[in-house]
């Protein structure tokens, strides 16, 4: 073994106490920008990714101008599903209706979905809040939100009335209760298999055809090759149906980003200190060192060997530990009512990317904090090392 190794082990070894400290300090500042990522990317996609996830679609195929419907919509949207990049494409018809109770009567939107396709091109599914989603075998069954269900006081297994213009009402079973976390939607929306809708709104074709992509951000790419492979125009991207939200979404991310920047800074300089310190009152060992002929280059290999140790080990920890807590609030996620009654759930996440550049800021600090003042006690004289401890 290499002689500055194994001072650099005995060091540690001899000061367990001291050392345990500075690998929990390091922990701690790594755990802090994970979970503070991984929330505010939660908190980013609670308000504002269920509605493009699930309403609005990254984008949408709509009929050309003058037309109310998607003509041949079914070899469209198969025609779409062949193009790489994307992960789904499901057709909808929408149509608005009059609902019927014992105590009033109203307008609400009705969208036919095919439950087996819809489950690639949203995350509808996810949003099952009791009861069960919908299957493609089923005729008079529907979903309604949680704002009209708590509106209207009813619940999975009841009956709601409905009647499209002026011909003969239906009754229709509720399966499921949903719950996007978009007001309008939970509130003034019912969801229905898509042949039944069709017969229900006599509409032989889609209203739209959502597309979901594997990467959000090339929506605007997409959008021109949609239009160059189908005969549609009129395809929008999910910055274009909700200018106002894709603006929030770029605002969210930089409040990430900079909090993120932020909560690595703050742990980095913590981190630095503690480590410098750690070195500086060591200043007398470096000069016994030096005193029994140890070079200037042995004595920066040996808390060098230290820092890159001690940034290590806290680093894997904190990574571990922060990554734990992400999955204890994924599986107990965190829920909020801004409005009542819309839950908004939270569910932190982080990608490995973000992981991997707060990991090496952290231990880039550990190293920078540990040899700087190697670096400085090696070209001190020998005698002034040895009182200057």
């Amino acid at each position: 073994m290499k002689s500055w190794l194994f001072l650099s082990i005995k060091d540690l070894s001899k000061r367990k106490k001291e050392t345990a400290m500075v690998i929990f300090a390091i922990t701690i500042g790594v755990v802090g920008p994970i979970t503070t990522t991984a929330i505010n990317n939660g908190m980013r996609d609670a308000f504002v990714g269920n509605f493009i996830d699930v309403v609005i679609g990254h984008i949408q195929l709509q009929p050309n101008t003058g037309e109310i419907v998607i003509n041949k919509s079914d070899s469209t949207v198969e025609k779409v599903r062949g193009i790489p990049g994307i992960k789904g494409a499901a057709p909808r018809i929408i149509s608005g209706i009059e609902f019927i109770t014992k105590d009033e009567r109203g307008f609400l939107n009705i969208v036919g979905i095919k439950p087996s396709e819809e489950e690639r091109a949203s995350t509808l599914v996810s949003s099952i809040e009791r009861g069960e989603f919908l299957d493609d075998k089923d005729k008079n069954e529907i979903l309604i939100g949680t704002s009209l269900a708590d509106e209207f006081n009813v619940d999975i297994g009841d009956k709601l009335t409905m009647r499209y213009r002026d011909e003969p009402t239906q009754q229709f079973d509720i399966k499921g209760i949903i719950s996007t976390g978009t007001w309008d939607f939970d509130r003034f929306t019912i969801v229905a298999p898509y042949k039944i809708v069709q017969e229900f709104v006599h509409k032989d074709e889609a209203s739209y055809i959502l597309v979901r992509l594997e990467n959000p951000s090339s929506s605007k790419n997409y959008k021109t090759l949609l239009q160059q492979e189908t005969t549609l125009q009129n395809v929008k991207t999910w910055q274009e149906l909700s200018a106002g939200m894709a603006g929030t979404v770029e605002v969210l991310g930089s409040i990430s980003l900079v909090t993120s920047i932020i909560s690595i800074f703050v742990a980095a300089i913590s981190i630095s200190l503690i480590i410098y310190t750690t070195v500086k009152n060591k200043m007398r060992q470096i000069g016994v060192i030096k005193a029994i002929g140890a070079r200037n280059s042995m004595i920066l290999k040996i808390y060098l060997a230290e820092a890159i140790f001690l940034g290590i080990t806290g680093t894997l920890i904190g990574t571990v530990i922060g990554l734990f807590f992400i999955n204890i609030l994924n599986r107990n996620p965190i829920i909020m009512t801004p409005v009542e009654g819309v839950k908004l759930i939270l569910r932190p996440w982080i990608s490995p990317l973000s992981i991997l550049a707060a990991d090496i800021a952290i231990l880039i600090t550990c190293v920078i904090g540990g040899t700087y003042p190697a670096i400085i006690a090696a070209r001190t004289n020998i005698i002034k090392a040895i009182w200057g401890g």
